[in-house]
């Protein structure tokens, strides 16, 4: 198995590359994170991905699929699908990544490939071993999975997966750590929690804050969404994956900086709601 350790991404495009063959679809799956705060880095093992993919001459509703539930396709006794679906593997270079460094709008593609004609209802992830959380730079502790189940899912509805016309489409994966990380006691273990998103469907909330010496921390929220995020170097910092309503942008300092709130800041689908630079007083 390659090991690829992600110290730094760009935020990777999908775009339609006219290859897909005729009666195939071609899937990407781009990475990004929500983050925490408190951990300096989150290092997952990715060994695998698969779509599943109902080929059924009728095209369902999406309210068809909440029936289907994980486990229920025998996959852990060997097993390719069920009535909802079957199961399709995507090319994907196995490795552990460094979810702390996707986000303020960078993602990285984990898998790209070709799967039968039909409508996607399902993404699962399947883990490896040997994943590892720090709390600073000095050291890292074993992050296990908190039910030894190595599989992560995550429903693929109709307003998450982005066409890019030619039967290709491409699903973005929104990685929330810190509801992902259990810490009972100084003992940690990973419960992931992952959420599927389309550019198309949702926006972003773009903006910049100084000065660094603030060590500040953004929260966006609105009363059905919550996101955070820590700015760049720079103090940039960026969240996507937001649903379409009115949001309040949190920045937390540290002291001597107070903090600020930036209200009623409208959240479209597709369109970037831009703030104007924060510099944060004593």
């Amino acid at each position: 198995i390659c090991t690829v350790f992600i110290t730094s991404c760009k935020k990777d495009k999908p775009g339609n590359s006219g290859t897909t063959p005729p009666g195939k679809q071609t899937v990407s799956v781009f990475l990004n994170d929500d983050p925490d705060p408190n951990y300096a880095s989150v290092l997952v093992n990715i060994s695998s991905v698969e779509v599943k993919v109902d080929t059924g001459a009728t095209q369902h509703e999406d309210a068809y699929y909440d029936d289907d539930h994980e486990g229920d396709d025998s996959a852990q006794a060997g097993g390719t699908g069920d009535k909802f679906g079957k199961w399709d593997t995507l090319s994907v270079t196995p490795g552990v990544y460094d979810l702390v460094k996707l986000r303020n709008g960078m993602d990285t593609l984990i898998a790209k490939g070709i799967a039968d004609i039909g409508k996607i209802s399902k993404l699962r992830i399947t883990l490896g071993t040997g994943n590892k959380i720090s709390m600073d730079s000095t050291a890292s502790v074993d992050l296990p999975i908190c039910n030894k189940n190595m599989y992560v899912y995550a429903r693929v509805r109709s307003n998450t997966i982005d066409d890019l016309s030619g039967n290709e489409f491409a699903i973005h994966l929104d990685f929330d750590i810190k509801k992902s990380i259990k810490n009972e006691g100084g003992q940690f273990c990973l419960d992931p929690f992952i959420k599927a998103y389309a550019e198309s469907a949702t926006g972003k909330i773009t903006g910049s804050v100084q000065p660094a010496e603030a060590h500040a921390t953004v929260m966006a929220f609105s009363n059905t969404d919550t996101a955070f995020t820590l700015p760049a170097a720079d103090g940039k910092f960026e969240f996507r994956g937001l649903s379409p309503a009115d949001y309040s942008v949190s920045i937390k300092a540290m002291a001597p900086f107070a903090d600020t709130v930036i209200n009623n800041v409208t959240v479209a689908e597709g369109a970037d709601a831009k703030l104007p630079d924060v510099v944060l007083h004593q």
